[in-house]
């Protein structure tokens, strides 16, 4: 015969029952679980990005797939509806309903709370259901995420208002344009664009996060010229239009992050210097990043004046101190490129992507006399085909020199570089110099000793590298 269950185990039994009833959405001892309960446990669940991509297997679709009870409290809950991604890869979703039927619904249940909606547009359909979506629903979007390249013609949408947008990315199609206004959207301040034209009209002096992969020279002046309020941006800068602005002051006192980039297809780019005229006008006594990047192939180089006089008379700003500087591609010899770097004695990092005119060598070389960038902490460099290499024993001299010292050399106080990278480019087949540094006894010593050391081929896209 059995004996009776103890009060421990009659309690356990208990506890199990009602944590499976729990979990099918059932009473537990009687008491019913409030709604909210099952709403607050479902939004935690949401994965913590964005925009939501819809799926079977993960929240808000796989708790209302649980049972009716979960199905009723995930459709009562709006907050698990208000962001959306979607494009033409969910087409088990979408299939019988579309775009327009799918998001329509989607967006529907956050019941009139602001959403964030990230589509990615493979044709026509979406492209419309969108402008007929903004067209009734501005007024409730927060953030905004439109992929058009695929879509083949210009894109035209209604006057709208949207007092509540904070946050708009768009790649325009690639064989068409995009006509929208963002006037009327007195929250936005954080913008990104594939391309800025007029034909996109925002509030600029508003903006405090902005970034475009192509923009004309003078849009760009007269962006610099109205975004005061500017903390964080990056242009990728092309078409050679005026330079009517170049001669203007312009003041960003918030700017703590900036990225100038040419773009690489740019035709005789050398004749293309205003906004590198501009640069010598800047003036951001808060800026803290700066990375200007230039086009890898060149036919013709400019007179090194015109880059490194802008330049000069950037950095040469008082109180304004660099922590971070990036140069890819900078077209200037060996000498000049060291003038620049003296130029920032402050710098805590260095990224430098040298083309095949610098001398990495005496580069290499100049951070041990009088010792070049004394405050620099981490150098990264990489390492373009042709460029001329140091040998292995005199960059572990430099590096060894640079992690010992921490002291004063006459009167520049020297700090630690603790952290050094030299990546070789891919189009760079495997070389003696990777295995000649990695095998140097002292190489193995620094990185014991707590040195951060990579040397050999780049791991890192391109954009990582400056980020």
């Amino acid at each position: 015969m059995e004996s009776a269950p103890t009060e421990y185990e009659a309690l356990s039994e208990s506890q199990q029952r009602n944590d499976g009833n729990l979990a099918t959405g059932h009473d537990v001892k009687g008491l019913h679980v409030p709604p909210e309960v099952f709403a607050e446990i479902f939004i935690q669940c949401l994965p913590p990005i964005t925009f939501v991509a819809p799926s079977r297997t993960a929240p808000p679709l796989s708790v209302a797939s649980v049972n009716t009870r979960w199905r009723e409290a995930a459709l009562a809950t709006p907050r698990l509806w208000q962001s959306l991604a979607i494009d033409a890869r969910t087409r088990a979703l979408l299939r019988g309903l579309g775009y327009a039927g799918f998001c329509e619904t989607w967006l529907g249940r956050a019941g009139g709370l602001p959403v964030s909606l990230s589509l990615r547009a493979s044709g026509v359909e979406a492209a419309n259901w969108l402008t007929d979506y903004i067209r009734g629903s501005a007024h409730l979007l927060r953030e905004l995420d439109l992929q058009f390249g695929s879509v083949r013609q210009i894109l035209s949408f209604p006057p709208a208002k949207y007092p509540l947008l904070e946050t708009v990315s768009i790649d325009t199609p690639q064989d068409g344009g995009i006509l929208i206004s963002f006037l009327d959207a007195p929250v936005l301040r954080r913008v990104k664009l594939s391309k800025y034209t007029a034909h996109v009209h925002l509030r600029r002096q508003q903006l405090t996060s902005f970034r475009c992969d192509s923009i004309d020279v003078l849009t760009f002046l007269e962006f610099f010229r109205d975004a005061r309020e500017l903390v964080s941006g990056r242009f990728v800068v092309g078409y050679r239009i005026g330079t009517g602005w170049a001669q203007t002051v312009y003041k960003l006192p918030r700017l703590r992050s900036l990225v100038l980039e040419t773009k690489e297809d740019q035709e005789y780019w050398q004749n293309n210097t205003a906004y590198l005229e501009a640069l010598g006008n800047l003036r951001t006594p808060a800026l803290e990043d700066l990375a200007l990047i230039f086009p890898r192939r060149n036919e013709r180089q400019p007179r090194e004046e015109t880059i490194s006089r802008p330049f000069m008379t950037f950095v040469d700003q008082i109180p304004f101190r660099l922590n971070t500087l990036t140069l890819g591609f900078m077209p200037v010899s060996t000498p000049t490129l060291i003038l620049c770097l003296r130029a920032t004695p402050e710098l805590v990092q260095l990224k430098l992507w040298p083309t095949r005119m610098v001398n990495l060598r005496e580069v290499f070389a100049s951070f041990l006399e009088l010792p070049l960038l004394p405050r620099l902490e981490s150098l990264h460099v990489v390492n373009e085909a042709g460029a001329t290499n140091p040998t292995p024993e005199a960059l572990v001299e430099m590096l060894s020199w640079r992690w010992d010292y921490d002291s004063a050399v006459g009167s520049i106080d020297v700090v630690r570089l603790r952290s050094f990278r030299m990546a070789l480019a891919n189009s760079i087949p495997n070389s003696w110099v990777i295995a000649s540094i990695a095998s140097h006894p002292r190489f193995a010593e620094l990185k014991a000793e707590g040195m951060q050391l990579y040397v050999g081929k780049m791991k890192m896209p391109v954009d990582d590298l400056w980020g």
